[in-house]
C-alpha cells in the first residue's frame, strides 16, 4: 500500500475524491459533477454526516462533515479517512484521494488522514478461504499543503498504520498457529528484511543459565517451549539514546492450574497482545519509519497450560534478579513472565528507559472499562508524553498511581513476593504494577496494561472486531520524536 502527498486530487473511474468539509463549510464539486442543486440538501452541517455525489462515467466524490475548521479534530479526520477508505473498496476504486483542503492546515490532520484510511479495510479473517482481498492500491492525501512538515506527517501516519496492522495481524492468529517458536520465527523475518534490524532468541536452556526461574516456572506445563525474543534496531547516524519496548507474549493462556470459567477462553489468544505490538513497532522500523533512537524489543513468548508438570498454586520460584517469589495464583502469570523480561532488560540491555505493554489484569476493565488503557510507572515525563501522544491517535490511557503502601502488599510470607494481593485488597491492575516495579533495578519504567483495550472497544471506521493493535501507534511516534 502506498500513501503519498499529492497538490489535488481528481475523481476518476479508478479513483474516490472524497473531501473532508467543515462544518458551516459548502463544498464545491468540478464542473463535470452533478449540479449542487441535486445533493446539497442531502449533505447535513453535523459531524459524521456523509454523502456519495454519484456522476457520469464512473466518477464518485464522497463527502465528509467534520467540526468546524477551527475545532475538527485528528480523530475526526482519521474517522472521516476510514469511511473514505471503506467506500473506496466498496466501490472497488485503485486509489482513494482524501482532500483536507477546506481545513487548517496542520499537519497532525494529514497524519490521522494518511493513519485512518490506511488501517481501515482490514479483513481480520486470518485462516478464512475466501478473505477479502483490498481493492484500493494507493492512498493520496490531498489539500494538506507541501511542507516538509506535511510530508513528515504523511509518512508517520502510513508508518503508524503499518505497526497497527501487523500488530493487528498476530492478535488474530490462533494459538496453534502463532506459538512461541513461530512468534521468534516471525521475529526474526522481519528484523532479517531490514539492514538496520537484528534479532536473537534465547531458549528455556539459555533462559535457565540466566536464572529467568519466574518465566520459567509460567512455562513448564507446555509442551511448546518458551522463547524470549531480542530485536534490535540502530539508526543509520549516531544514536540519540536507547531505549526499550517490552511485550508480554503469552501465545494462549488457560489460566494453568488456576484455570480460567470457560466462557470466551478462546479469547485468550489476545494475551500476547503486547508482544504483538512490540513486533509491530519494528515492523514498522524494518519499512523505514523515522526513529534516532536505539531501540531493544523484548518479547516472553509462553504458553500458560495446565500440563502434568504445570506450576502450583503455592509452588515457590526464583527470578533472575534472585528474588523469590510465592505463586498464589496461576492466572497471575503474565507479571512473572515480565518480571524476567524486565531484569534481562535493565541488566543485560541497560537502556535509559523502559516501556512495557501487556494484557496484564481484567481489573482493568473493572477500572477503566474499555475506552481507556492503564498507565503506571516511575518515569512520569514518559507517562506524561504517552498521554499527549494517545489524545492525538485515539487510544487515549489513564495514571494510576504506585506508592509505597501499594508494593508493600505484593510482599509474600514465605518468600520476598507473592504474585498478586491477598483476597479483598482489591487494586488489581495497581498490584500488577507494584508486583513489575521490584524488576526494573533503577531504569526509568512505564507499564502499559492494556488488558481493556486490546481487542475490545469503541467501533470506528478504521477499527474492526479483533485485535485492535492498541499502543503500537503510541510508541512508534514517541520512538519518532
Amino acid at each position: 500500500m502506498r500513501t503519498v502527498l499529492t497538490d489535488s486530487a481528481k475523481a476518476s473511474r479508478s479513483e474516490l475524491h472524497a473531501i473532508v468539509v467543515p462544518a458551516g463549510a459548502r463544498p464545491k464539486l468540478p464542473a463535470d459533477a452533478p449540479a449542487s442543486a441535486t445533493w446539497s440538501s442531502d449533505f447535513a452541517d453535523k459531524s459524521g454526516s456523509r454523502l456519495l455525489v454519484r456522476g457520469n462515467g464512473g466518477k464518485r466524490w464522497l463527502l465528509l462533515r467534520v467540526s468546524t475548521a477551527a475545532k475538527a479534530t485528528a480523530e475526526e479526520v482519521r474517522q472521516a479517512a476510514g469511511h473514505a477508505r471503506l467506500t473506496a473498496e466498496e466501490l472497488e476504486k485503485t486509489t482513494v484521494s482524501v482532500d483536507l483542503g477546506l481545513l487548517k492546515n496542520d499537519a497532525a490532520l494529514a497524519q490521522a488522514a494518511a493513519e485512518g484510511a490506511g488501517m481501515a479495510g482490514y479483513d481480520m479473517g486470518v485462516c478464512k478461504s475466501d478473505r477479502k482481498k483490498t481493492k484500493v492500491k494507493k492512498i493520496q492525501i490531498a489539500g494538506a499543503g507541501s511542507a516538509k512538515a506535511a510530508k513528515a506527517a504523511v509518512k508517520s501516519g502510513m508508518m503508524g498504520a503499518e505497526a497497527n496492522l501487523a500488530t493487528r495481524e498476530l492478535q488474530n492468529l490462533p494459538a496453534n498457529i502463532l506459538n512461541p517458536k513461530e512468534f521468534s520465527k516471525r521475529a526474526r523475518k522481519v528484523c532479517n528484511s531490514s539492514p538496520k534490524l537484528s534479532c536473537k532468541v534465547l531458549g528455556e536452556k539459555k533462559m535457565a543459565e540466566l536464572g529467568m526461574g519466574s518465566l520459567l516456572g509460567v512455562s513448564q506445563g507446555a509442551k511448546n517451549e518458551a522463547q524470549l525474543i531480542h530485536m534490535v534496531y540502530k539508526p543509520a547516524r549516531k544514536a540519540k539514546g536507547k531505549i526499550a519496548v517490552v511485550g508480554k507474549g503469552l501465545t494462549f493462556d488457560t489460566g494453568g492450574i488456576s484455570l480460567k470459567p470457560p466462557g470466551k477462553m478462546e479469547d485468550m489468544k489476545f494475551d500476547m497482545s503486547g508482544g504483538a505490538a512490540v513486533l509491530g513497532i519494528f515492523h514498522a522500523l524494518a519499512k523505514g519509519a523515522d526513529c534516532p533512537y536505539e531501540v531493544h524489543g523484548i518479547i516472553g513468548a509462553v504458553e500458560n497450560m495446565p500440563g502434568s508438570n504445570a506450576q502450583r498454586p503455592g509452588d515457590i520460584v526464583t527470578a533472575m534478579n534472585g528474588m523469590t517469589i510465592e505463586v498464589h495464583n496461576t492466572d497471575a502469570e503474565g507479571r512473572l513472565v515480565l518480571a524476567d523480561c524486565l531484569t534481562y532488560t535493565a541488566r543485560k540491555i541497560k537502556p535509559e528507559r523502559i516501556i512495557d505493554m501487556a494484557t496484564l489484569t481484567g481489573a482493568a476493565i473493572h477500572a477503566l472499562g474499555h475506552l481507556n488503557s492503564a498507565v503506571i510507572g516511575t518515569d512520569q515525563k514518559m507517562i506524561d508524553k504517552l498521554k499527549s501522544v494517545g489524545e492525538g491517535t485515539g487510544e487515549t490511557m489513564w495514571q494510576l498511581p504506585i506508592t509505597e503502601d501499594y508494593r508493600d502488599l505484593t510482599r509474600g510470607r514465605y518468600a520476598d513476593l507473592q504474585n498478586i494481593y491477598n483476597p479483598g485488597q482489591g487494586a488489581g491492575t495497581i498490584a500488577g504494577a507494584c508486583f513489575l516495579s521490584f524488576f526494573i533495578d533503577d531504569v526509568p519504567w512505564t507499564h502499559l496494561d492494556i488488558a481493556a483495550t486490546a481487542w475490545e472497544g469503541p467501533s470506528r471506521s478504521y477499527m474492526s472486531a479483533g485485535g485492535r493493535g492498541v499502543m503500537a501507534r503510541n510508541v512508534l511516534e514517541i520512538l519518532r520524536d
